[in-house]
């Protein structure tokens, strides 16, 4: 449930008339919000510890209370000449109280800021944990943090997309509209953006308590090419996934270079012969967007700790990595040229954050190095399951910071955090890389599908081009790539250099219900030894 800025409006205009009712009568109309003030006015502290107290004094062992106030304004059919009707613009507000009692959680959340919501979601919170309370007391450990102290931070972004004016937005996705049309060949289908705000709040009993403001942006430019009045090919923009920016998406990049690419890259698309899939075994280039999604969907989800140990087994899924303890430091994820860290901290990522959802100030850690796994992604909790194999190791037990949800209505889960992959050594793109492949294929955009555990994968949904000689000479049609995540990478030859690095926002679901969070994944072209590729045309 959400609370738009017109109900918030209206409910405070309200307030004295709901005040001259009978109570019970304003009982039976349910709470009132209060009047909504910035997340750093001391009322949000006022609210936030209101529910730490008493969810401590129903018997909560532990309490966090997470505030969010949350922003989004989408862009859709700018080309039509009503466009600023089209303008979506919502705001929300959610608050969430967590607690734990004999080692279990409880959670409780609301979309109303009040006073008496706060007092009712702690208790109901602790209620809750002993519903869910079914055998003896557990022990729970959080992995100790340092408590923070009335900080706040805001995300860097050049441009507020909320402080330029709706109309001026419009006018600029119009422009590369008017663009297109000076080439006759090329048609615009899809033209739109979305910008994203959110202002948290953060508060514990272990006496925490911080704000911060997060942003993130995304578009949508596709084309077709025409002949005789009909489409025959298409492409979109890659540089416009999710990203933790503001305006400058749009106005820091040369958008119009962009489009000029990606137009003679469809031409050169369609000049090419199309050819029906050889089934065999290649040697396969893929672009920084193929190996993108590939990493986000073997490793990105089998380094989450709490899939790992099967906490996620009715909802997202498990983990191939199934003994975090015997594999940790030790396993071969992958030839000794990958290497993967993550963080959630890197400028612009669509998972940066400087507290995560549990109060943990957010750094970078290695997941891959050489090929070997070299950590988990943890939360508070799950950092403490392998206390005995870090101290093995010579390291602290301690929170990656981890625990995330996309507002306060939701409980924190272990979600992804901003990827990157460690690019080769030489000086070499996806074209260098394609180059050198004398009989193969090569790969853009492919998207894979993955089973329960992440482990085997079908990539497709992208193209791929026959290499002759070093040239790509025909487009593959119905090409399925089988694989299986460990051979996999362990089939990884050779990484593209800087100059093929890209980054690509990405969408992640996890949880019943499911929640959607994003983060980033940063990548270079790759070529590996070999790929089972299928015709998925073929019907059985």
């Amino acid at each position: 449930m959400t609370v738009s800025r017109r109900d918030l409006l209206k409910a405070g205009m309200s307030v004295a008339a709901l005040a001259a009712l009978p109570r019970p009568l304003v009982a039976r109309l349910g709470p009132v919000p209060e009047p909504v003030q910035s997340i750093r006015a001391p009322r949000g502290r006022e609210l936030a510890f209101r529910a730490v107290e008493a969810a401590r004094a129903a018997g909560a062992a532990y309490a966090d209370v997470r505030l969010t106030r949350t922003r989004r304004r989408i862009f859709q059919k700018a080309d039509e000449p009503r466009a600023l009707q089209n303008v979506g613009d919502s705001e929300e507000l959610s608050v969430g109280v967590r607690v734990l009692v004999d080692g279990y959680w409880g959670f409780a959340s609301s979309p109303v800021w009040s006073s008496d919501v706060m007092v009712r979601l702690g208790r109901g919170a602790v209620a809750q944990a002993r519903v869910m309370a079914f055998g003896p007391a557990r022990e729970v450990d959080l992995a100790s943090v340092p408590a923070v102290r009335d900080e706040h931070w805001t995300m860097p972004v050049e441009i507020d997309p909320f402080e330029v004016s709706p109309a001026e937005i419009v006018d600029y996705l119009r422009s590369l509209t008017y663009f297109v049309a000076r080439y006759p060949e090329f048609k615009v289908v899809r033209n739109e953006c979305e910008f994203w705000v959110q202002d948290k709040a953060f508060a514990s009993s272990e006496g925490s308590y911080c704000t911060q403001r997060l942003y993130r942006a995304e578009g949508k430019f596709e084309l077709t090419l025409r002949e005789n009045g009909r489409p025959v090919a298409g492409g979109a923009l890659d540089v416009l996934t999710p990203a933790g920016v503001g305006w400058e998406l749009y106005k820091g990049q040369p958008m119009r270079e962009h489009i000029r690419r990606l137009m003679e890259e469809i031409k050169e698309d369609h000049a090419l012969p199309i050819k029906p899939v050889d089934v065999g075994r290649y040697q396969v280039v893929c672009d920084a967007r193929t190996v993108a999604h590939l990493v986000d969907a073997t490793l990105g989800t089998a380094t989450q700790l709490d899939r790992v140990m099967g906490y996620e087994a009715n909802a997202s899924g498990t983990s191939y990595l199934s003994d975090p303890v015997g594999m940790l430091g030790s396993y071969e994820v992958g030839a000794q040229v990958l290497s993967v860290r993550a963080n959630r901290t890197e400028r612009g990522g669509a998972g940066t954050v400087r507290w995560d959802d549990e109060g943990v100030e957010t750094g970078h850690f290695a997941l891959v190095e050489a090929g070997i796994l070299r950590d988990f992604q943890t939360t508070r909790e799950s950092a403490t399951w392998l206390a005995d194999r870090y101290v093995e190791a010579g390291r602290p037990a301690r929170s990656h910071g981890c625990a995330a949800a996309p507002s306060a209505l939701e409980a924190p889960l272990t979600h992804t955090p901003n990827l990157v992959v460690a690019p080769g050594p030489e000086s070499v793109d996806f074209d260098g890389l394609v180059a050198g492949l004398e009989d193969g294929l090569a790969v853009k955009n492919m998207v894979p599908d993955m089973d329960f555990q992440g482990l085997n994968g079908l990539g497709g949904a992208g193209r791929a081009y026959e290499v002759k000689g070093g040239k790509r000479v025909a487009r593959v049609a119905g090409a399925g790539f089988l694989f299986r995540a460990p051979e996999l990478w362990k089939r990884l030859v050779a990484l593209g250099g800087e100059a093929s690095v890209r980054r690509y926002g990405m969408r992640a679901s996890k949880g019943e219900p499911a929640q959607t969070t994003y983060h980033s994944v940063t990548a270079p072209a790759a070529a590996f030894e070999e790929f089972t590729v299928i015709d998925r045309m073929r019907k059985a």
